[in-house]
């Protein structure tokens, strides 16, 4: 018995080790790898690794990273949020009229607002975004539609909404107290670290966690081991959509206006950087730094392929990389896991 109980942490400590090492991750990891090395090879200028360029990139997976986050915390759960695209259009011109309009109490627009008005557009607009998150898991939960017709529904009915509180036309945002969130690229890093973090440690270390998983893996026998899976879903929509409005207040930011039409096919990229980073579409696989790193190699394709194809603009082909990339992670993930 004594040897036994000495030898068996031993043992499970040098299984957690190799674990770490057989992680899905790590291939990910190396695919980053390999396709930096092609655009180092086929880039004499070096122009992609210049502190310009990479600065961009790091800006540009934060203001998506966010809206994956929240796409994979959906995904894992077994649902899907085709509305994230459409719900930044909306938070992007709700946050615009309470900056403009609605909080300034008939103060003329022309002066900055106070830093109390900026605080309580931006939680409001994310108390917004959970409302319409919570509406998917009401519409799921109550009225028995599939997550993809509920979130489809939103998708365009959002959008609308948009362009009529704005009649369809941009209103600019000067204001630095509001911008500096998604204009400066250390903030917005930041900002999507403390999501990507906490996200992380929530998915991994909490018992929270583990249910959105159990929920994914089998929802009928999560339901019947008493897990309460219609607040697991409220909790999951609930946070997409969130984790939406603030990518809506943060790529307003950047720009310095709010337009209706923004955020087209952004939900295109959050489901992608969630299903190359491992989540599965039947639910219960993926992580948080997997989806982390599918971005990353998202957008390194995308920028990476703008460079070294001369006279290619990354807007041109970031429709055909992501389409490409998320059938090739698709395919890969009912392949090989589906074999696993």
């Amino acid at each position: 018995m004594t040897n036994d109980s000495a030898t068996r942490p031993a043992a499970t400590d040098g299984r957690s080790w190799t674990s770490i090492f057989r992680a899905p991750e790590w291939g990910l990891v190396a695919g980053i790898l390999v396709v930096l090395a092609l655009i180092y090879v086929f880039n004499p200028s070096q122009s992609f690794f210049s502190a310009y360029t990479q600065q961009a990139l790091f800006h540009q997976v934060a203001l998506f990273g966010v809206l994956s986050i929240g796409a994979a915390l959906v995904i894992i759960t077994g649902g899907i949020d085709l509305s994230v695209g459409s719900v930044v259009a909306l938070a992007s011109i709700v946050s615009a009229k309470l900056l403009t309009d609605w909080l300034r109490g008939g103060e003329p627009t022309v002066l900055p607002p106070s830093n109390l008005v900026v605080a309580l557009a931006i939680a409001l607009t994310l108390l917004m975004g959970l409302g319409i998150g919570l509406g998917h898991a009401f519409m799921i939960n109550w009225l028995g539609l599939p997550p993809f017709i509920a979130t489809l529904a939103t998708m365009a009915g959002l959008r609308s909404v948009a362009m009529l509180l704005c009649k369809n036309q941009s209103i600019n945002i000067p204001f630095d107290a509001y911008r500096i969130f998604g204009k400066e690229p250390k903030w917005t890093l930041l900002i999507f670290a403390a999501v990507a973090i906490t996200a992380s440690i929530m998915m991994g270390k909490t018992v929270l966690g583990r249910h959105l998983y159990a929920l994914g893996g089998n929802e009928t026998a999560a339901r019947l081991s008493g897990l309460p899976t219609r607040r697991l879903k409220a909790v999951a929509y609930g946070l997409s959509g969130m984790l939406a409005a603030l990518g809506g207040i943060l790529f307003t930011g950047r720009s310095g206006q709010a337009d209706p039409r923004l955020g087209v096919s952004y939900e295109l990229y959050a489901i992608t950087a969630a299903v190359v980073g491992g989540c599965s579409l039947s639910g219960g696989l993926g992580s948080i730094r997997g989806t982390v790193l599918g971005l990353f190699l998202i957008q390194i394709v995308i920028k990476g392929t703008a460079i070294v194809v001369k006279g290619v603009d990354p807007s041109q082909i970031e429709g055909l990389v992501l389409g490409t990339v998320v059938v090739l992670a698709v395919a890969f993930n009912q392949r090989f896991r589906g074999r696993a």
